[in-house]
């Protein structure tokens, strides 16, 4: 199960055969503070898809630093893993998660926002599934350290025909204000750089760039990303 937690809502999503995430639905908390609503209701969906494994997005911020939101996350883990004692919790990073999904997303505002934080939660869900599908669940322990130590986050870029393209995020940096990030395709393997910088009408959005050979910042980006590049090849 993938869990995309936030003040009011918390977005649920599942995968039934390990590969792909599927979304179920979003709860919504009319009080802030209360949280057992909520978990009685997650408590009746792992029973309901008999899961064992709940990957709970983690709010890092672009640079790698933690958030506001990481304390409220901590806290929310610890309350679940206490009140649904048949589940483990991966922290898994979100950054990016509904970045992504605005950016895919065709339909009404008000649709969009009835369903961003269950399309965000699959986001999170399909991006652990990718990488233990690709690196196994041991390359994951290994580079986790107890709750959360793993930059890998999932990242899907939706071209103007439509199609999806998968992404790892394997780096972050930033440099004069951009956030650039080093991915790899998990369908073709190849490694890219992509350049992100906040949408001018919404700061909370990024619009996304591939910095491909050929490009006049490409000689840059990749003597910036260069000791992370020769570790994927």
């Amino acid at each position: 199960m993938g869990l995309d937690y936030g003040d009011k809502t918390i977005g649920v999503a599942v995968s039934l055969n390990g590969r792909v995430a599927t979304g179920v639905r979003t709860l919504r908390r009319k009080d802030a503070v209360a949280l057992r609503p909520c978990l009685k209701e997650l408590k009746v969906i792992i029973r309901e898809h008999e899961i064992s494994h709940v990957v709970l997005g983690y709010p890092k911020k672009m640079d790698g630093e933690e958030s506001t939101r990481c304390e409220a996350t901590l806290a929310f883990k610890e309350k679940l893993e206490r009140y649904v004692k048949s589940v483990s919790v991966t922290l898994w990073d979100e950054r990016l998660s509904t970045r992504a999904v605005s950016r895919g997303f065709e339909g009404s505002r008000k649709k969009y926002k009835q369903h961003v934080d269950e399309m965000a939660a699959i986001y999170i869900l399909q991006g652990y599934l990718d990488y233990i599908n690709i690196h196994g669940k041991e390359s994951l322990e290994k580079n986790m350290d107890n709750d959360f130590d793993n930059d890998d986050a999932g990242l899907v870029l939706t071209d103007e025909n439509g199609e999806e393209r998968p992404l790892l995020i394997r780096s972050s940096k930033e440099d004069a204000g951009e956030i650039y990030l080093l991915a790899v395709d998990t369908v073709t393997d190849e490694v890219i750089f992509l350049r992100c910088e906040a949408a001018e009408d919404d700061e909370e959005e990024f619009e996304i760039e591939q910095i491909e050979e050929g490009h006049a910042n490409y000689k840059r980006v990749f003597e910036m990303f260069k000791d992370d590049y020769d570790e994927l090849i």
